[in-house]
């Protein structure tokens, strides 16, 4: 039996990868568009099916060649994607999802888990977000996850199937392209490690929550491996770094690492737009904390900084830096 993972070549897929190979599992790794370069040290040790989340068989065939016993259900359109094509974003995200439960349902594979996002909050939200805030989102990428998490729940309650899923806020690593909101956060670092200048595209006291990808893929194999019996909770917040930092306090932190560093600021009027209304500060997740002992690692953002540093400048190969 073996564990397939949805997104698996990609930026938290290949990471989590790489810690379900170290265990010694039969791995999976499900892609529409597979980045080999991510998972080079590994690629003799997992199996790569290409396919597409919203095509039904292709998802069916992985599920059950490969008799899986539980699935990472990573895959999916992240967010600038899914507003510009929304029609798309339907297709992979929920009927995508619908498509890996029913694969789940039917052939066996007896646990699911799916990551989901801050941006299932939205509307009129303060600035301490917990698990039982009203999700009201306003974006089609955090529309399709909260009906995607209202799913799993009950495909749990009416079909025992063992659904977990983690809301994370935004991922930071090395190596990603596609743009969204908080990319500034991860190219504010990568720019300069790489000896190049950026312009941030947000005001210097603009913030936003954010995971590093290395504990990203850590929050969802601890939630994997947790007791049944302790989940209760089903949809949980992940945090990472604490406390939320500033652009500029972001600038300052990497400036010390990188001196050299030339980072200047021109707000994006959309963007800034956006920020406007989500005013997030805390992302608690003291229920994850509580039920399945999560405790990020990456929550100093010095040690943030200093291992995407060392990754991109040790591994640009991985990271598509040439």
């Amino acid at each position: 039996m073996a564990i397939l993972v949805t997104g698996g070549t990609g930026f938290i897929g290949a990471e989590l990868a790489r810690i379900l190979v170290s265990r010694g599992e039969d791995v999976v790794l499900f892609d529409v568009a597979p980045n080999y370069a991510r998972i080079s040290d590994i690629r003799d040790k997992v199996k790569v099916v290409r396919g597409n989340l919203a095509y039904w068989p292709e998802v069916l065939n992985a599920v059950r060649d490969y008799d899986a016993e539980g699935i990472y259900h990573l895959g999916g359109m992240l967010s600038v994607p899914s507003n510009a094509n929304p029609w798309a974003s339907f297709q992979v995200n929920v009927v995508g999802m619908v498509n890996v439960l029913e694969a789940a349902r039917l052939f066996g594979a007896g646990k699911v888990i799916f990551t989901s996002t801050l941006s299932t909050y939205g509307l009129d939200c303060s600035s301490v977000i917990t698990d039982t805030t009203l999700q009201r989102p306003t974006t089609m990428y955090g529309c399709g996850k909260l009906y995607c998490e209202c799913l799993g729940r009950f495909y749990r309650s009416k079909f025992g199937l063992d659904f977990r899923s983690v809301r994370f806020p935004s991922v930071i690593g090395p190596g990603v392209r596609t743009p969204g909101v908080a990319q500034w956060n991860a190219w504010m670092i990568e720019y300069p490690a790489l000896g190049k200048p950026f312009e941030c595209y947000v005001s210097e006291s603009t913030k936003c929550p954010v995971l590093y990808f290395k504990d990203a893929a850590r929050s969802v194999d601890m939630i994997y491996h947790a007791p049944k019996e302790e989940i209760k909770t089903v949809n949980y917040n992940v945090a990472g770094v604490v406390p939320t930092r500033t652009a500029k306090e972001i600038e300052q932190t990497v400036k010390r690492y990188i001196p050299e560093s030339r980072i200047s600021y021109k707000p994006d009027p959309d963007v800034m737009n956006y920020f406007r209304t989500s005013t997030v500060d805390v992302f608690d997740d003291s229920k994850a904390r509580e039920e399945w002992g999560w405790q990020a690692m990456y929550s100093d953002f010095d040690k943030v900084v200093a291992d995407f540093i060392e990754e991109i400048r040790s591994r640009p190969d991985r990271y598509g830096i040439v």
